[in-house]
């Protein structure tokens, strides 16, 4: 039998029925988001409009061709990009700090652990393990959820537009802003992951008689470390892209210069402008790689050569001499000291100075940011500093937070009782004398389902209804979010093959291959060219995407849904790539001799794909938030109205929007859980 046999032959575990059912809902919500929304291809069917939308968007590169470089202008927009990476680094470390006891809170397996007496598989089991009131450390698990989908629910430019009234504006209220919503971000992935590991692999330390702490510390946390580190880094390259949209509402940094050259066309300084975001981003990119190695310390991929041999290598490896091997008392066989296996005392056991010296980055970045917030800026008058972290003293003094009274009338959201007949039995009977109420069986009753008559009047009589019309325009950030993550997640499958490291620069480690050096020029090439691509798409917010969009095919559904999915091919790619390059080398060895796509389509694949579909499904939740965000551009939707009630101080009815937000996010993540979706539920 053949290695690739061997390595193919293992089992992997059965997939669950819910991810079969997840595919069937997939394509559901793509048949409806194209059946509800109104979908507008003029820009590519009308031979007119065509030319229109290729001329703006040519007028529109041209100037972004030639961004204004002149000395006064890079110097500020160096200044800029040094108050965003400080905005992003502290809002990531506080999100950190904060995320992890939420998540600990959140995740079943740390907080719940093994519940005696609600073993099985029974339907009774498994809906006595739904309700949260069957135990104290079950109560606490749904109350960390619940305040961790609220804190993502919340879009962070929200949160900063709340935070403005407390600390005012500049890169603090950026910082806070980012804080809260990716606290509820990393806390829903770190739960997950650590819920995603099987319990055998952590089984001998509760054998060993482990409590849930200890079972965390030294069971469930090691094995999802990568996975965990990898997500960090990324959400704190997110923050860095986050802050350009934040910006628009008073978090400073680049985002807020670029919302303020676009309202006056200046596209050559909007240019300058993304093209520093994009180093950024870049350089981001390259520190958190260099840290993710340095942590990672994987040994199989140091040092050069094969690490398997082909044809006969077995042999020739039988024929190579051995170390001589001494017993012990027990009789365990052991190498003797000087033929290849160091002792403690040659220092075999000293730790290795990677993850000390990565460790001290972030510390060193930290503190740089909280010198530079206070200290280190040129934001003052003439070039003086300005302490950004003062308005701080207020929060911790709670001076600030009698700010808050301004926005008591949006957490009292307006719920339009009275037009179903409910509320204040005046304003119902008002309501209905006006014909303002719903009458939704009227005309037809229940059992005229089947009428498409029925359907249109019952469809007319929930217009009356205010919370219907805020249900209504959620459609179209879902339609959005539905179409620009399905087009995301295939364009970041196809991608992710020449952007992993492991298959383009080390699979001679596992395949037993020597490729000629132009093969390996071509691979590195490769590589260098899908990380180019992934670093452009993600590097550049989606907002961006959003208005070159527009210039082509003007506002809208189509606009909104290619900058989703141009965002989420870059973001999907590089945490796709990662997963696959978090894979030990050694994993790949069983198939020596195939080659590298049967390796990577047998092997690899099978190992990643819970990694990839937590990944897929998370990410159509933020693509969700980000299309509420575009409305504000016009994209339309829940962003737009909330927008537009919120400016216009109707602050109830724009709480029944950010309501319906907060909703949607609720009831995606308990379907996603439900279906298993999310890894969680074992």
């Amino acid at each position: 039998m053949s290695t690739l046999a061997l390595a193919t032959g293992a089992r992997y575990e059965r997939r669950p029925l819910g991810h079969f059912v997840a595919l069937l809902a997939v394509l559901l919500a793509l048949l409806a988001a194209f059946a509800a929304a109104d979908w507008d291809w003029g820009a590519l069917t009308d031979a007119e409009r065509r030319a229109q939308a290729a001329a703006r968007i040519g007028t529109w590169l041209a100037a972004f061709a030639r961004p204004d470089l002149s000395p006064a202008f890079v110097l500020h927009a160096w200044d800029l990009t040094l108050q965003t990476l400080s905005a992003a680094i502290l809002g990531t470390a506080l999100a950190v700090l904060l995320a992890w006891p939420l998540a600990m809170g959140a995740s079943r397996a740390v907080c719940v652990g093994e519940e005696r007496g609600v073993e099985g598989a029974g339907p009774l089991a498994r809906l006595w393990r739904l309700l949260p009131l069957r135990s104290p450390a079950a109560l606490l698990c749904a109350a960390c959820r619940l305040v961790q989908d609220i804190l993502r629910a919340v879009p962070d430019f929200v949160w900063a537009i709340i935070l403005v009234a407390m600390v005012g504006l500049g890169p603090l209220t950026g910082a806070l802003a980012l804080a809260l919503n990716i606290t509820g971000i990393l806390a829903k992935v770190y739960s997950e992951l650590w819920d995603s590991v099987d319990p055998a692999r952590y089984a001998q330390v509760r054998s060993l008689g482990g409590g849930r702490l200890a079972t965390f510390l030294y069971g469930i946390r090691p094995l999802a470390s990568r996975n965990v580190l990898s997500f960090t880094l990324m959400r704190a390259e997110c923050a860095i892209r986050n802050a350009a949209v934040i910006g628009a509402v008073g978090g400073g940094g680049l985002g807020s210069e670029i919302w303020y050259q676009v309202r006056f066309g200046a596209w050559d300084k909007v240019g300058t402008l993304i093209l520093f975001t994009l180093l950024l981003t870049l350089a981001a990119d390259l520190v958190s790689n260099t840290i993710r190695r340095q942590l990672r310390g994987d040994q199989s991929r140091q040092g050069s050569g094969a690490s398997c041999a082909v044809a006969g290598g077995g042999a020739a490896a039988a024929d190579k001499p051995q170390p001589p091997v001494r017993r012990d008392a027990r009789g365990q066989g052991r190498p003797a000291r000087g033929h290849g296996t160091p002792s403690a005392a040659d220092g075999a056991a000293r730790p290795p100075l990677g993850p000390w010296l990565a460790t001290g980055l972030v510390v060193l970045a930290l503190l740089w940011s909280l010198w530079f917030m206070g200290w280190g800026n040129r934001a003052g008058d003439e070039g003086a500093a300005r302490n950004h972290l003062a308005p701080a003293t207020e929060l911790l003094s709670g001076e600030a937070w009698g700010k808050l009274r301004f926005f008591e009338r949006l957490l009292q959201p307006e719920l339009d009782l009275a037009a179903i007949g409910l509320g204040d039995p005046a304003k119902a009977a008002a309501r209905l004398e006006q014909g303002k109420a719903v009458e939704l069986f009227g005309e037809h009753g229940a059992l005229d389902f089947w009428r498409p008559s029925a359907w249109a009047a019952w469809q007319q009589e929930l217009q009356k209804w205010f919370v219907w019309r805020v249900v209504e325009s959620a459609a179209i950030p879902l339609a959005i979010a539905v179409v620009g993550t399905v087009l995301g997640v295939v364009g970041a499958i196809l991608l992710t093959y020449p952007h992993s490291a492991s298959f383009q620069l080390h699979a001679a480690r596992f395949t037993g291959e020597t490729p000629a050096p132009w093969q390996r020029a071509l691979r590195a090439l490769q590589l260098a060219a899908a990380r180019a691509t992934a670093v452009i798409a993600r590097g550049v917010p989606e907002v961006m995407w959003a208005f070159l969009c527009i210039a082509f095919f003007g506002p809208g559904l189509v606009a909104g849904t290619l900058a989703i999915a141009l965002h989420t091919l870059g973001v999907l790619t590089r945490v796709f790539g990662e997963a696959v390059d978090n894979q030990p080398l050694r994993r790949f060895e069983p198939t020596c001799g195939a080659s590298r796509m049967a390796t990577y389509g047998l092997v690899a694949l099978p190992r990643v794909w819970r990694d990839w579909m937590t990944y897929s499904f998370f990410q159509f939740e933020s693509n969700v938030r980000a299309a509420v965000v575009l409305g504000l551009i016009g994209v339309g939707g829940l962003g737009f109205q909330f927008s537009f009630n919120f400016e216009w101080f109707r602050f109830e009815r724009a709480g029944t929007y950010l309501l319906m937000i907060v909703l949607l996010t609720v009831l995606i993540d308990r379907g996603s859980r439900r279906l298993k979706l999310s890894r969680v539920g074992r």
